[in-house]
């Protein structure tokens, strides 16, 4: 009479092994997945809120007899240097521009505000 030995075999660890190796692939994808877009969505929104400084601090500058003009340069935010460029155009209305507003960091363009603004009087 033989004996049947407890335990598990070389076939069964290596199958449980593969299975588990596959897992784990697919948590690290996941979690990798997860940290960069976590990265993106803090570059978006840090490229929002420098759109919406730069946007306010044209406003606030802009000539009473001029108003907003067309304006390029570089706008630092949170140790970012981001690109802009506002292109005002008139519109149907003369008493209304078109004001957009588009800024990009090294990878590219991030975030865009389309505006209007008063003619100048």
């Amino acid at each position: 009479m033989m004996r049947r030995a407890d335990g598990f075999s070389l076939v069964e660890m290596l199958a449980a092994l593969a299975i588990l190796s596959m897992s784990g692939l697919a948590l690290m994808s996941a979690v990798t997945s997860a940290g960069r877009s976590a990265v993106q969505t803090r570059e978006r929104a840090l490229g929002a809120i420098a759109a919406e400084n730069i946007l306010n601090t044209a406003i606030l500058e802009a000539s009473p007899t001029r108003g907003l003009v067309d304006a390029s340069g570089e706008y630092e935010l949170a140790g970012i240097v981001y690109d802009y460029e506002i292109d005002v155009e008139d519109t149907a209305d003369p008493a209304l521009r078109r004001v957009t507003l588009l800024v990009s960091d090294r990878h590219g363009p991030l975030s865009e505000i389309v505006s209007f603004s008063r003619s100048p009087s």
